[in-house]
């Protein structure tokens, strides 16, 4: 998992072309409210763009990916995303069609910020839209990058 702000991007072009596609976008986007939508900037990357609310923790579970990478990035509001090691958690039944399994566990907390972005590989389980204080709006994007 990688955790940064936008600005910083250049450091994670190595990942590949994808991650530089995607990253840049992102440093393309204003901090202003967007509707839903799926972009499809390439044949490697698709961002989901998501206007939302963050939850309470007790509201909220693990997940992790087989056939993606994710990149979360905030462009509005504030998040805590959970994250934890996928050994650590017990097993869940995967879903193909989706690429998404669903896990109960402990981990840790991560904030994030409007211009921040958070990267979770297949063993990278991560717990999206937890609230901060209290369940708030948050706008936030998510690439979706082919593994």
């Amino acid at each position: 998992m990688i955790v940064d702000h936008i600005r910083n991007r250049e450091k994670y072009y190595f990942l590949g072309e994808a991650y530089k596609t995607a990253l840049d976008y992102f440093a393309t986007v204003s901090s202003g409210e967007f509707d839903e939508a799926d972009i499809k900037l390439d044949n490697e990357v698709v961002i989901k763009a998501r206007p939302m609310s963050t939850k309470e923790l007790k509201d909220c579970s693990f997940e992790a990916h087989r056939k993606f990478a994710d990149i979360h990035f905030v462009v509005y509001g504030k998040e805590r995303i959970g994250y934890t090691d996928i050994n650590k958690l017990g097993n869940a039944e995967y879903n193909e069609e989706s690429d998404v399994a669903f896990f109960e566990g402990e981990g840790d907390l991560i904030t994030l910020m409007p211009g921040y972005f958070l990267i979770a590989l297949a063993d990278d389980a991560h717990m999206p839209c937890v609230c901060v204080d209290k369940p708030e709006k948050l706008g936030k994007m998510i690439a979706k990058i082919k593994l």
